[in-house]
């Protein structure tokens, strides 16, 4: 062999008196060969820093090995946790992972769609934006057989679809009935984008807690917000401006709950003290803070993330049916601070 000459897998396989397919099985720790070989050939491929062709093996497989996801925004700490998930778990398997964000913009997702297409990803993992209704830029992934796999923002308007969901009704049942639990009858619940599907079970959770313990429904408790800070305060300035003021609040994720408290801060509304809050979240930050909100709804994200790129190779394995739609729902936990 020519120093500095790359060792390839058919030299390594006469070097060890061995066929390629068992060297190629051992160093891919197959269960059909023994321990003893694999850890011969292993040794062996380390002693001389033996790098498999990934382009080859790819190639062979016709497969690219890289998984595309599209999600709002990494800033949110829910898709940073998803992604640890995600990509853990990916690594294990052999995959690589391309992160685009879209910023809750139709446009960018669009972009990123049609970016991940001509990378020939060999599947997709996507949290929707706010303005998603029409699915034609991902469904062209369906199309030539690159399977799509939603996660954490449910795509109601495209029924067949797989999807893998935080159980955020029986997230906000709990936090609604907690604070129930707690004497509090006049319960206001900040809400996400108002038309957007997937804020829709969140608040669906929330009265039926309230119809549960024989609660009257008024929409006076009710804001939405579209996240921005300004609508945000719009929204609080709303729901504390009625004659039928909240003494509780349950919000749709801790960053907007931190604006409202910020806001009535501002203008030093005189019941803040008294004011007990719930959002989703469980932000690791909030141990540090004096007056942490009386409870957290931890999502999970990571479980989330896990169980969307699990069901996602098994449908790149053909091990389901990818007209078999599956619908995965991790459950929310109520924490107490």
């Amino acid at each position: 062999m020519i120093p500095n000459t790359p060792v390839t897998l058919k030299f390594l396989a006469e070097k060890l008196k061995m066929s390629v397919s068992t060297v190629s099985k051992a160093l891919n720790n197959y269960p059909t060969i023994n321990e003893y070989t694999k850890k011969r050939v292993q040794e062996m491929a380390k002693e001389l820093n033996f790098t498999p062709n990934k382009s080859a093996i790819n190639l062979k497989e016709r497969k690219s090995r890289i998984i595309g996801i599209i999600l709002p925004n990494l800033l949110d700490q829910f898709f940073t946790r998803s992604i640890y998930g995600i990509e853990q778990f990916a690594t294990e398997n052999g995959y690589n992972v391309i992160i685009s964000q879209s910023h809750d913009s139709l446009e960018k997702e669009i972009q990123s769609a049609n970016m991940l297409l001509k990378s020939r990803v060999d599947g997709l993992i996507v949290a929707i934006s706010k303005n998603t209704v029409d699915f034609a830029h991902l469904d062209q992934f369906e199309q030539i057989g690159v399977p799509v796999v939603y996660y954490t923002r449910n795509p109601s308007f495209n029924l067949n679809c797989h999807k893998v969901l935080g159980n955020t009704f029986q997230g906000c049942y709990d936090a609604t009935s907690y604070l129930i639990s707690r004497g509090h009858q006049q319960i206001g619940y900040l809400g996400g984008p108002k038309m957007n599907n997937f804020t829709h079970d969140r608040f669906k959770g929330y009265i039926n807690a309230l119809k549960d313990n024989n609660l009257p429904f008024s929409a006076e408790l009710v804001a939405y917000t579209d996240f921005d800070k300004d609508n945000t305060n719009s929204a609080i300035e709303k729901l504390f401006s009625s004659k039928l003021e909240p003494t509780a609040l349950v919000a749709f994720k801790e960053p907007i709950l931190f604006d409202a408290i910020k806001y009535l801060k501002s203008i030093n509304y005189q019941g803040l003290d008294k004011l007990e809050c719930i959002g989703f979240g469980n932000h690791a930050f909030i141990s540090y803070l004096d007056s942490p909100p009386i409870a957290s709804i931890e999502e999970n994200p990571e479980a989330v993330g896990k169980n969307a790129i699990e069901l996602l190779l098994r449908l790149i394995n053909q091990e389901i049916d990818r007209s078999d739609y599956k619908k995965i729902m991790v459950d929310c936990k109520l924490i107490i601070h």
